[in-house]
């Protein structure tokens, strides 16, 4: 009889390509091959979010923004899930126009501009704050206040599609794989990726609480060391084996569409070779949640990092 391994309730926020690393190292047998029986899921909707069901008892390590934990440590809470392993290292999100690069061309003789975007109606990411956030960073950085845009908001993923097929906006920001499905019938045309806009930030990342990290220190070890094989395999294939490893969690989604998502994602390296998350990457992202105003003040990284776990895996 074959030894049991480990067991462990692994939970995401929601199904996106962007989220790959996860689904190499669950459905590829890396994590597996560590000694981990894994439980995956999706977070259920009665949790707002995975460190909520985190803090419920009802999962062991989540993906999860770290920015949830720096807003709580700013909020004065003494202690927050710790986050160790880094998922991605940019933002994985797009702006998509109604309009073609060549009308755009053709009506002002000139391609996208920023500027553009002044008075234009736009559909950002509802469901999570730090996408936002994000694109609100690049805007600044283009000399575009948010104010400057007319927003549709309270939308969910499905309701702010179907808008932007209606004609209700003129840009919809969005992660893959709708991205690719909006280009692919001629809905969306690409106007901007935010994950060079940004630059290299700590973005996704696994977390569990403190007391879990310090307790299971063996699993947490073996969980490393899956997932960092994990990376390397993620990091030398190319698109069109990922996206065969992967096609099972987006059984809805063309196998050539989730490969061009892939490719998208590797051409911009939003994926580490590495999960240690550093400080730098970490103070980019409260750059951005301050200058959001999601955040009043920096938290200290060792509040919210647990480096060791990656350290660990050089030593």
């Amino acid at each position: 009889m074959a030894q049991q391994g480990y067991p462990l309730r692994l939970m995401e926020t929601f199904r996106s390509v962007f989220y790959t690393p996860i689904y190499v190292a669950v459905g590829g047998g890396f994590l597996e091959s560590a000694g981990l029986d894994v439980t995956f899921s999706t977070c259920p909707s009665q949790y707002p979010h995975p460190l909520s069901a985190l803090n419920h008892g009802a999962a062991d390590i989540v993906q999860s923004g770290i920015m949830r934990s720096i807003i709580s440590a700013d909020w004065g809470a003494e202690r927050v899930p710790a986050h160790f392993a880094k998922i991605n290292s940019r933002d994985g999100f797009f702006v998509l126009s109604r309009r073609s690069a060549e009308e755009i061309r053709e009506e002002f003789r000139e391609v996208f501009r920023w500027e553009g975007l002044s008075g234009s109606t736009v559909i950002p990411v509802g469901f999570s704050p730090m996408p936002w956030a994000s694109f609100q960073s690049a805007l600044r950085k283009h000399g575009v206040e948010p104010e400057q845009l007319n927003l549709m908001t309270g939308l969910s993923l499905d309701q702010a599609v179907a808008a932007f097929r209606d004609g209700q906006a003129d840009f919809i920001h969005l992660p893959e794989p709708v991205v690719e499905q909006l280009l692919h019938e001629g809905s969306g045309h690409l106007a901007i990726a935010l994950g060079p806009e940004n630059g290299h930030i700590a973005y996704s990342s696994f977390a569990a609480t403190n007391r879990f990290l310090t307790e299971n220190q063996d699993l947490v070890s073996r969980f490393m060391d899956g997932y960092s094989q994990a990376l390397l395999w993620l990091a030398g294939s190319e698109a069109a084996e990922i996206a065969e490893a992967v096609a099972p969690f987006f059984d809805q989604v063309p196998r050539e569409l989730i490969a061009q998502a892939i490719s998208r994602y590797q051409a911009q390296e939003t994926w580490p070779n590495h999960p240690a998350l550093a400080e730098p990457e970490y103070q980019g992202l409260q750059e951005i949640l301050i200058g959001a105003g999601l955040v009043r003040e920096r938290q200290p990284y060792e509040k919210v990092v647990r480096p060791e776990f990656a350290e660990a895996l050089s030593s």
